[in-house]
């Protein structure tokens, strides 16, 4: 549903994952429930009616067989039950939301087979490019800022380049604020006269209530495509 130019980005990063994760499905009744991992993802793109809300619970880690939750165990968000589904990623749970009514507080309930309960928020704001720029010159470093929550440890917004002559990524630095800046060096390397910059934050959070497997609420918010005309 995510697979396009916007979030390339995320796509690599989800392959990378992925790329040793089991994708068998058990029951959660046959595993230890103090080994059940939860991964929550939330995911939206710039224009998009709705918001992605995902997830998956596996096994003794984030790597572990995927898992159907047995009644009487179950996922809610926003005290929605979700039902399940299943794929060749394996067995998850998905719900599409309406973004207008989206920004603000949500948690998620998972209720194990012993009915006890694991509740965990999060606040899913505006992100937005401050003063979107129509022309930039190559010689000069190019400073994008944008309107977001303060980000934390492991949190970043990414620029990515698209179609261009060179391909390049650049991301928020330590203490740089909720800002990026384009060197020159990857500016002067464009030979077309328009620049598109595909641009994503990602935030991930610990659980404030998990199993002893941990696991981990992701967000991933992208932004139309940044489309800059090049000057000398």
């Amino acid at each position: 549903m995510f697979l396009n130019k916007t979030n390339l980005a995320m796509l690599f990063s989800l392959i990378a994952i992925s790329a040793c994760s089991s994708n068998e499905i058990g029951e959660s009744k046959d595993v230890a429930q103090d080994k059940i991992y939860q991964r929550y993802n939330v995911r939206y793109n710039e224009g998009n009616d709705n918001v992605a809300v995902h997830a998956k619970f596996r096994f003794a880690g984030s790597n572990g067989t995927t898992l159907v939750l047995s009644k009487p165990s179950q996922l809610a968000f926003d005290n929605e039950v979700i039902k399940v589904d299943s794929s060749g990623e394996g067995a998850y749970y998905e719900l599409m939301k309406p973004v207008a009514n989206f920004y603000g507080k949500h948690h998620f309930v998972f209720t194990d087979i012993n009915n006890k309960k694991f509740d965990n928020d999060f606040s899913f704001d505006m992100f937005r490019l401050l003063n979107p720029p129509a022309t930039a010159s190559k010689k000069q470093a190019l400073r994008l800022s944008f309107e977001s929550v303060a980000l934390s440890a492991g949190d970043y917004i990414e620029a990515l380049s698209s179609g261009a002559d060179s391909s390049w990524s650049v991301r928020t630095e330590a203490g740089n604020g909720n800002a990026i800046t384009i060197p020159v060096k990857d500016l002067m390397s464009q030979k077309q006269s328009e620049l598109k910059l595909d641009i994503t934050l990602y935030k991930r959070m610990n659980l404030q209530q998990s199993t002893g497997e941990g696991g981990s609420i992701e967000i991933t918010y992208a932004l139309k495509p940044l489309k800059v005309k090049l000057v000398e």
